[in-house]
């Protein structure tokens, strides 16, 4: 992962020039070059035999894989080209932190680690993961761009439990977005399965080192203000922003901040959240609540806790819609009669507590 050092600036006027570097310094980040890749049919570790690459990103490939019995797994590898020593050394550290962070994980919601490794012939690392049908929030939100708040929140619900048994665990993601969300297909129902703990904060094991202070870490459609600040000062409080930001996606179509312009005014305190009920006037306004006091710039006035946010997004939705199971099929488009319904307006909070005066 390039590290991208972003001067933040108290002042709510900002010279122009300082304004155009924040810009490209986040464009450069969005436009970042794939990695070079290895060969279908590679058998990595002596043992899993590689398929079709089913994606990539900037830190390897995953590649569908069989061992010699044909039981099917996904394969994650390490990918660097030559001439990169410092970004390899540290895009190694951080492959290996999240297999350590993954290894330490056991719940339904976060995607398990069957075996890792150093393929001999290649010299590139390796992790494995089980082999799951079903795709990522992402590729859904592509499809369909909204899906009903009966589907979404339950989806975003289960992403929180296993964040949350996370952040139990001292481990902070610092990166979560729909495409680090694996919606695994279990006979028809959708199991939410965290994935991608490459950038994660470890806070009991002394290796965020890694992190140097304000370089941007995570992605900028889904960070929280304070990450985009200084990244390796962050806690469990920019995973509720993240999550938060998901949602909000979820139920208008897009994230709040689509334009590099848009987000950095956001961080100095310019604007705000645009009410998602201004995209999306179907959300009821105790859910719109919810939605925003994950949002809110201040880590100290955000919900303090993804158990806190779990929580209030079961008594706004209801426990019966938020513990209801999601089938494959729901994974549709937001309905014609949803869209039709003008709900009304919210009294959004300055303060998670606010919620709580009502």
């Amino acid at each position: 992962m390039r590290a991208i050092v972003v001067k933040m600036m108290s002042s709510a006027v900002r010279p122009r020039r300082h304004e155009n570097l924040c810009r490209a310094s986040i464009r450069a980040f969005m436009a970042r070059p794939s990695p070079p890749s290895i060969p279908p049919g590679t058998l990595m570790g002596g043992k899993y035999a590689l398929g079709r690459k089913l994606g990539a990103g900037g830190m390897g490939a995953v590649f569908e894989a069989t061992d010699d019995k044909g039981n099917a797994f996904a394969v994650k590898t390490l990918l660097v080209g030559k001439g990169a020593k410092e970004v390899a050394a540290e895009t190694r550290a951080r492959f290996d932190r999240e297999i350590a962070t993954t290894e330490r994980l056991r719940h339904r919601n976060v995607l398990s680690l069957v075996d890792h490794g150093v393929d001999e012939s290649t010299g590139a690392p390796y992790l494995v993961m089980p082999r799951m049908r079903g795709g990522d929030l992402a590729s859904v939100l592509e499809r369909v761009s909204i899906l009903e708040p009966s589907v979404a929140v339950p989806l975003v619900l289960q992403a929180a439990r296993g964040v949350g048994k996370g952040h139990s665990e001292g481990i902070v993601h610092r990166d979560l977005k729909p495409s680090n969300l694996f919606l695994e297909d279990e006979g028809g129902v959708v199991v939410v399965k965290v994935s991608d703990f490459g950038l994660a904060k470890v806070q009991d094991a002394g290796i965020d080192s890694l992190t140097s202070s304000g370089a941007l870490l995570g992605t900028p459609h889904y960070m929280s203000p304070e990450q985009a600040e200084n990244a390796k000062r962050v806690d469990a409080r920019t995973d509720v922003f993240s999550l938060g930001m998901v949602l909000y996606h979820a139920l208008t179509g897009a994230p709040a901040f689509t334009r590099s312009g848009s987000f950095m005014a956001f961080l100095v305190g310019q604007s705000s959240v645009p009410p998602v009920q201004t995209a999306a006037p179907w959300v009821a306004p105790d859910l719109a609540r919810v939605v925003h006091a994950a949002l809110l710039r201040s880590p100290d006035a955000r919900w303090p806790n993804v158990g806190e946010f779990e929580l209030a997004l079961t008594m706004a939705s209801g426990f019966e819609m938020a513990n209801a199971p999601i089938y494959r099929a729901a994974l549709a488009p937001i309905s014609q009669s949803t869209r039709s319904q003008v709900l009304p307006k919210a009294s959004l909070p300055a303060h998670w507590q606010d919620l709580l005066r009502r």
